[in-house]
């Protein structure tokens, strides 16, 4: 888990800095960028949550999450979700329709707003996206019809990462 945390950690780091290079981001008031990337690097993942709290609570690994939340055993709880993330499938956010939409609405967002913690929040977002997307790709799981596709569509979710990161 700490492995996972720290890659997706490393790449936001990289990518936010570039940015930061490219656009100049130098002043301190600029910190909303980064505190919305770092939010948006949780946020990810909160489909995991309605998962286990409200779509499928009756599940065996639901209802461990659930008591120990219940028992306050919090870093238990995190851990057991991460150690069994690949059973939960058709999550909303990692949905191929969900995505699609992001991508619409992180265009409006970074096209029609100056606000930088939604910049980096969204921008974060789209980056753990391509994260999920380039593992898919690397086991071999089609995302569309065959894996020719599913990379064709991953090149193009990572152009659409750099030209919304850099262009806007």
């Amino acid at each position: 888990m700490k492995k996972d945390c720290i890659s997706h950690l490393i790449f936001l780091l990289l990518y936010f800095i570039l940015i930061t290079l490219v656009k100049k981001y130098f002043s301190f008031s600029f910190w909303p960028f980064w505190v919305g990337g770092l939010v948006g690097l949780f946020l990810s993942n909160v489909d995991h949550l309605l998962h286990v709290f409200v779509f499928k609570p009756y599940e065996l690994t639901s209802q461990r999450v659930i008591a120990l939340m219940k028992a306050k055993r919090f870093k238990e709880a995190l851990i057991l979700l991460y150690d069994t993330k690949n059973e939960r499938t058709n999550l909303i956010f990692h949905s191929l329709n969900f995505q699609i939409i992001f991508l619409i609405l992180t265009f409006w967002l970074l096209s029609s707003s100056g606000n930088l913690f939604g910049r980096g929040l969204v921008l974060s977002f789209l980056l753990n996206l391509v994260i999920f997307l380039l593992r898919k790709i690397k086991t071999n799981e089609i995302i569309l019809i065959d894996n020719n596709k599913s990379k064709l569509y991953f090149i193009g979710v990572f152009l659409t990462l750099f030209i919304f990161g850099f262009l806007f």
